[in-house]
């Protein structure tokens, strides 16, 4: 007979207190136990169990191996704990909200993995803004989120890194005398932005300084702002990680006072994550933090 099945047995029938109660347990009858007792005692060749006015007890031999005993249970229990995790990510569809900037710098090293240790699991990237992202996590349509700190506590944020946001201007821009460009400066010029729904962080510089600046064209995406800026039609505020991306013909600056956004992993409740989203979430916890 298993020995872990014997093992747990005997364990419930001492902690019960009877066999009675041991066999309502685990399903087995009184009968059945006392014959599993017997054969377990013969396999080890000492006395398991004795009786007394309080029920059945171990013997003074059997409370020798008590620890050993418990300790295999704990093990089998994390075995099988284990066994579900694996089970349950083997296959599936992770949906992932992201911003252009984290599918470009996290996402590769992220799936590069899990295609390697998983080949059968799918992800499913969707490339938004900061609201949609909010939108998805809360009615279901995405699992996790690549994305700034929101402002309230909706949903379940683990942040990941402090990423500055700099000002991007055209090579040999006369703001590139600058160490540091004053955010005050920045109402002297055309500035190409992201929607404010897309990227809440760049345009809350702007709002925070109390700015009204000459916003001449809005972009979704970081690298078409980028696109622009290096043509001569303006100057943008972006997170440092969009621009290290991208290569072109301009500069940038980190602002006067620093101005930051908080990079992590939004989802709509860590507690009620399953298995595949709590090992990507694991995951970038230990290869991207």
């Amino acid at each position: 007979m298993n020995t872990f099945k014997m093992v747990r047995v005997y364990l419930t029938s001492i902690d019960s207190g009877s066999f009675t109660k041991a066999g309502e347990i685990l399903g087995y009858t009184q009968s059945n136990l006392t014959q599993m007792m017997r054969t377990f005692e013969d396999e080890l060749g000492i006395p398991l169990l004795r009786k007394s006015n309080k029920g059945v007890e171990a013997t003074s031999e059997a409370k020798l191996l008590l620890p050993s005993m418990r300790a295999m249970i704990r093990m089998e229990e994390k075995f099988f704990q284990e066994a579900d995790e694996i089970r349950g990510i083997r296959r599936g569809v992770i949906r992932i909200g992201s911003y252009v900037s984290t599918s470009s710098t996290w996402l590769p090293k992220v799936i590069r993995y899990f295609q390697s240790a998983y080949p059968n699991i799918e992800f499913n990237i969707i490339e938004s803004g900061q609201e949609e992202m909010l939108r998805g996590l809360m009615n279901g349509t995405m699992d996790i989120a690549l994305m700034s700190r929101p402002e309230n506590n909706e949903i379940d944020f683990i942040p990941v890194l402090e990423d500055s946001m700099v000002v991007v201007f055209p090579a040999d821009h006369e703001l590139s005398h600058f160490d540091y460009v004053p955010v005050s400066k920045l109402s002297r010029y055309s500035l190409i932005m992201t929607y404010p729904e897309y990227d809440t962080d760049a345009n809350k510089v702007l709002k925070l300084a109390g700015l009204e600046s000459d916003i001449r064209y809005y972009f979704k995406d970081d690298f078409a702002v980028l696109s622009m800026v290096q043509n001569g039609i303006g100057i943008s505020i972006l997170p440092e990680l969009s621009i290290k991306r991208f290569q072109g013909n301009y500069d940038y600056r980190k602002l006067h006072p620093e101005a930051y956004r908080t990079l992590g992993i939004g989802i709509r409740s860590i507690k009620e994550a399953g298995p595949l989203a709590r090992s990507v979430i694991s995951y970038f916890k230990e290869n991207i933090c």
